[in-house]
Formats: C-alpha cells, sequence, structure tokens
C-alpha cells in the first residue's frame, strides 16, 4: 500500500517534469520512508489516545524509530507483513506501557531492557543481506547506535531515579522491541547462511 503510494507520487512528479527519470527510484524510497514513518507515528498516537497514555506513545515511537534506525533488525520478507507485523509490535508495547502504570512491573521492564541493552550493544547494526554494510558504513551504523543506545539508558536511569514514569516505560519499551527485532534478525540471518551452505 505504501510503496504502491509512494510510486504514485513519484510519478506525478515526473510528469510533471519535476524530477529527472533517474531519480524516481530515489524519490520512491524517500517517499516511502516518509509515509511509513507518519502512518507509523498516527498510529501509535491513536492507540495512545484509546489506551490513555498518549504522551508515552509518542515517547517510545520516537525512541524506537532512533535506535531502529541505525541499529538495523528483522525485516519481513513482504511489505503486507512488514506492515501487520510492526502495527502489532507498536500495539503491544503501548499496551505493556499501559498495563505496566497499571500494576506496577516496572522494576522487570528495567531489568528486561538491561538485558535488551547489552543484546544491542553487541549486535548491532544489524543489516540485511539484500543491502549489506561495507566496514565503513558498519563502523559509523555501529557508532551511532551505541550514542543512540547511551542516551536512552541515560534517560531510563534518570527518569527511574525522579520517577519520571511517562518518560522510563516508553524507554525500556524501546529497548525491549528493538532487542527483540535484533535478535530475531540475526537468528534469520543464521538460519539462511545454514540453508546456502
Amino acid at each position: 500500500m505504501i510503496n504502491k503510494l509512494s510510486k504514485y507520487f513519484a510519478d506525478k512528479l515526473f510528469l510533471n517534469g519535476a524530477i529527472a527519470e533517474e531519480e524516481q527510484e530515489l524519490y520512491i524510497y524517500g517517499f516511502f520512508m516518509l509515509l511509513s514513518q507518519l502512518m507509523y507515528f498516527v498510529l501509535a498516537c491513536i492507540f495512545g489516545l484509546i489506551l490513555g497514555c498518549f504522551f508515552e506513545s509518542i515517547i517510545f515511537y520516537i525512541a524506537f524509530q532512533f535506535i531502529r534506525r541505525y541499529a538495523g533488525g528483522y525485516h519481513a520478507a513482504t511489505e503486507i507483513r512488514c506492515e501487520i507485523l510492526s502495527t502489532l509490535s507498536i500495539l503491544a508495547c503501548i499496551v505493556v506501557i499501559k498495563l505496566s502504570k497499571i500494576y506496577d512491573f516496572q522494576n522487570g521492564l528495567l531489568i528486561i531492557s538491561a538485558i535488551s541493552s547489552l543484546c544491542i550493544f553487541f549486535l548491532c547494526p544489524l543489516d540485511t543481506p539484500k543491502k549489506p554494510l561495507s566496514d565503513k558504513e558498519f563502523k559509523y551504523f555501529r557508532k551511532i547506535s551505541w550514542i543512540v543506545l547511551f542516551v536512552i539508558v541515560v534517560a531510563i536511569i534518570v527518569t527511574y531515579c525522579f520517577k519520571i514514569e511517562f518518560v522510563l516505560l516508553p524507554c525500556c519499551m524501546s529497548l525491549i522491541l528493538e532487542s527483540v527485532l535484533i535478535v530475531t534478525g540475526k537468528f534469520k540471518h543464521c538460519l539462511q547462511k545454514n540453508v546456502k551452505i
């Protein structure tokens, strides 16, 4: 759906003479990234409004997108599968944030997010077989991933000390979801290598 819409916008620009034919693919990719980010942000806001944790859902989405962008992780085989899994993942995280506010299991989330931080630290960045990273890109993305990870971990520590739950819980969930994706992606890579051998 997003891919078709991105292609439609790029084709419109091309037909209007705003871009050259060789630039179309670049614009399709740009529109795809913009529209998908916007769609998932809106979904996170809607889920947050429904569940009564609007600001937490925004903080979660922003923190998750920053770490996901540089650390990488699992990618679904098709666009529709990606859209479904992404939507369910965002919903599940916002539900956990809501439940943690009700049942107060933030200490459990802290422990899981500490383990998640270690997974991200050692496994990032995770590229895809279709777009493998060069050594230079790997070092760059690892450095940025570690910086983003450090910022989120510091935010968790500070907000835990000062009992600012509306920042603490979404930051924890952003690391937990990213670690699930990066471990799943690594596992998928290993399986694909074994199948080829």
